[in-house]
């Protein structure tokens, strides 16, 4: 797999990274995050800079959210009835991804977005739920900075190291895990804090 984004991505350079940012962003099932890792490794061999290669990257993955969650805000139940089965969404994660946006907004979208599976519903729940556009975009923002930063060094730092590492049957699971204790810091001071009352 990771030869062959490799090899789609060396060809298509900026515009394929963007494309494939977006994808992920708009929540369809694409490894979003080995594409932005391969677009660091690519910007290390010189094949267009990293900075170039993080501003197309934030760029399309605030289009695909801003999509998704247009989509969600004007076209909601409709939407999600015909077309759940391609970006997995039962009813019961709707349920569950509802419950959280409304117990902590920027809980939600900045840290969801880094657990697997929910973070493709994340905008398209927001944009139902009726948050504010500004709010969602502010706090997407803050999620996009943060996973572009940290996968396109990864992949700047590994070099020609990331194949071997890539090839490990452990690597995916520490993407995942890292994934989840990023979001589990990014969003500790955003929980509510119970008094000792229970209020």
């Amino acid at each position: 797999m990771f030869d062959g984004i490799l090899e789609i991505l060396s060809s298509l350079g900026l515009a394929g990274v963007f494309a494939g940012v977006f994808l992920e962003a708009i929540g369809l099932p694409f490894p979003g995050s080995v594409l932005v890792a391969l677009a660091g490794f690519l910007s290390k061999r010189g094949e267009f800079t990293i900075i170039a290669a993080w501003l197309v990257s934030l760029l399309g993955y605030l289009l695909g959210s801003l999509s998704a969650f247009m989509i969600g805000r004007h076209m909601g139940g409709p939407f999600i009835k015909r077309w759940r089965r391609y970006i997995r969404l039962t009813p019961e994660r709707i349920n569950k991804a509802q419950k959280l946006l409304q117990k902590s907004a920027p809980v939600y979208v900045i840290g969801g977005r880094f657990v697997p599976t929910v973070g493709n519903i994340t905008p398209y729940i927001a944009g139902i739920s009726g948050i504010s556009i500004v709010k969602f975009l502010i706090y997407d923002m803050v999620h996009a900075v943060l996973w572009l930063t940290i996968f396109l060094g990864a992949g700047a730092m590994l070099g020609d190291r990331w194949h071997s590492i890539a090839d490990n049957p452990w690597f995916e699971w520490v993407v995942v895990g890292g994934s989840v204790l990023i979001a589990i810091y990014v969003c500790r001071d955003l929980l509510p804090v119970r008094s000792k009352n229970g209020e």
